[in-house]
């Protein structure tokens, strides 16, 4: 009798997987000062990462070409856009500024830039990444605008290299 009923355990668990089952959403632990931010209401299935609200005010915009804009505060302010482009392209655009030059690239990985750029004496900090996150690509960047100090712009690049899918329950 009890192995009759450990075989139609396996069998039963063996059944549920091959339907499809369910994938649970590992639970997700935000570093101190931080919290995750879901964004499936913009379509992107993501979890970010963003200042808790110590930092600022949390300001959040879906502009009409697609990226979602999150402000927290003058330190922390980020674009994210579906299939935004390559590490090549955004160089390529770069090289082309006139006038925000780059000064010098700081990490040139194949998926993530991060440079210091200026006019004259004056620099700034700046940061391009793209993650294949789930089945889909993001590119992740700074807004421009204020200009960012190196340490705020790696802070802003850690947080999104800890962007989450968000999973959906799988339904029969």
């Amino acid at each position: 009798m009890k192995y009759l009923f450990a075989v139609s355990i396996v069998c039963m668990s063996l059944l549920f997987t091959s339907c499809g089952g369910t994938k649970e959403q590992e639970p997700l632990v935000a570093p101190a000062g931080m919290r995750y931010l879901d964004i499936s209401k913009t379509g992107m299935n993501l979890n970010v990462l963003t200042p808790d609200s110590t930092k600022g005010t949390l300001d959040t915009v879906l502009q009409s070409w697609g990226a979602y804009e999150i402000k927290a505060g003058p330190n922390f302010q980020i674009s994210i856009l579906e299939d935004g482009g390559t590490t090549e392209t955004k160089k390529s655009d770069n090289g082309n500024d006139d006038v925000n030059k780059v000064k010098q690239y700081v990490i040139d990985e194949p998926n993530t830039l991060l440079w210091e750029s200026g006019i004259g004496d004056l620099s700034e900090f700046h940061f391009f990444h793209s993650a294949k996150i789930g089945e889909r690509t993001y590119v992740f960047e700074d807004i421009k605008g204020d200009p960012f100090t190196k340490e705020a712009i790696q802070q802003m690049l850690d947080a999104c290299k800890q962007a989450k899918e968000i999973i959906k329950e799988k339904k029969d």
